[in-house]
C-alpha cells in the first residue's frame, strides 16, 4: 500500500523513526519521495498557518509512496542497534528484514501502516552521484517541523537542491513529478520556502559528470514558470 503524509498512520510512523534517530544521536537525512513530501508539507503548513491534515490543496501535491529513504554515514552496526531499540521501546512496532539495507516496518493500531525503510551507510550505496554530493545531502540537511493536529515532530530533511539533483539523475516519471510538485510549491510560497539555488544543482550535476541533466532541469523549470 502507498501513502502520503496526509495519511495519519504514515505521519506517525515517520515520527517514530525521527524521534528515535534523535534519541540515539544518529545523524541522517530524509531523501526520496517522502523527503519531497516533507518539504512540500512544511512550506504549505507555514504559508497557511495550519497542519498537514487541514492544509488546502496538499493532497494534489503529495505523491503516494511506500517507503522511507534514509541517507547516513553510519555503519550497519548502528542501524542494527537502532532497529533493535526501536522495537524494544514501541510495543506496536515490528521490524523485519526485507533486503540489503532495507527493513519492513509495521506499526499496529488504529492507523496501521506497513512500510519499507531503505537506508544508506555511505557513498558506495548511492548510485549515479559522487561522494561530495552524498555528504552534502547529510551535512546540509535541515530540521523541519511537521505537524498533524496537535502532534508535531522534527525530521532532518535534505535541501530542495539535493532532493532535485538526486531525482534528476533517475529521470523516472515519478521523480520528475516530484520535482515539479516541489518547485510549484516553492514558486507559490517563496516567502516560506526560500529561493531555489539553481547554481548549486548545476554544480552537483557537473561534479558527478551528469551535465546532460542540466538541460532536463531547464525544461522542467520552463514548464513550471508557464503554469
Amino acid at each position: 500500500m502507498n501513502y502520503t503524509l496526509k495519511d495519519r498512520g504514515y505521519f506517525d510512523a515517520l515520527k517514530i523513526l525521527a524521534e528515535e534517530f534523535e534519541r540515539q544521536g544518529v545523524k541522517y537525512a530524509l531523501v526520496g519521495g517522502t523527503g519531497v513530501q516533507a518539504r512540500i508539507s512544511n512550506i504549505l503548513c507555514k504559508a497557511q498557518r495550519t497542519d498537514i491534515g487541514n492544509a488546502i490543496g496538499i493532497e494534489h501535491l503529495l505523491r503516494e509512496t511506500k517507503d522511507f529513504d534514509i541517507t547516513s554515514n553510519n555503519q550497519e552496526e548502528v542501524f542494527v542497534s537502532y532497529f533493535n531499540e526501536l522495537q524494544s521501546l514501541y510495543s506496536n512496532v515490528m521490524i523485519n528484514h526485507e533486503g540489503i539495507r532495507s527493513k519492513r516496518m509495521k506499526v499496529r493500531g488504529k492507523n496501521e501502516v506497513n512500510v519499507s525503510i531503505n537506508y544508506q551507510t555511505g557513498p558506495q550505496d548511492l548510485a549515479g552521484l559522487d561522494e561530495y554530493f552524498y555528504n552534502e545531502c547529510i551535512n546540509t540537511s535541515e530540521d523541519l517541523n511537521l505537524k498533524y493536529g496537535n502532534t508535531n515532530f522534527l525530521v532532518s530533511v535534505a535541501t530542495p537542491e539535493c532532493l532535485i539533483t538526486s531525482k534528476l539523475t533517475r529521470n523516472d516519471p515519478k521523480d520528475i513529478w516530484d520535482i515539479g510538485a516541489l518547485m510549484k510549491t516553492m514558486k507559490m510560497h517563496k516567502q516560506y520556502s526560500g529561493k531555489l539555488r539553481q547554481g548549486r544543482i548545476e554544480k552537483y550535476l557537473k561534479m558527478a559528470n551528469k551535465e546532460e541533466m542540466i538541460g532536463r532541469f531547464a525544461e522542467i523549470k520552463k514548464q513550471i514558470l508557464k503554469e
